[in-house]
């Protein structure tokens, strides 16, 4: 899976959010109506490495 699979795997999942893994993972607070929190963080750590920041 290249990369930018992943980001887009990742994306489309962040927004399934509210599944057993979610409860009480310790980041819950965070998420939104903009998905999970811990996914959109790697997506951000991803995208930041993919353009050497």
């Amino acid at each position: 899976m290249s990369r930018e699979e992943l980001l887009r795997a990742l994306r489309s999942l962040s927004v399934e959010t509210g599944s057993l893994a979610c409860l009480g993972c310790g980041y819950e607070h965070n998420c939104s109506i903009h998905g999970c929190a811990v996914i959109r963080e790697a997506v951000e750590v991803l995208e930041e490495e993919a353009h050497g920041n």
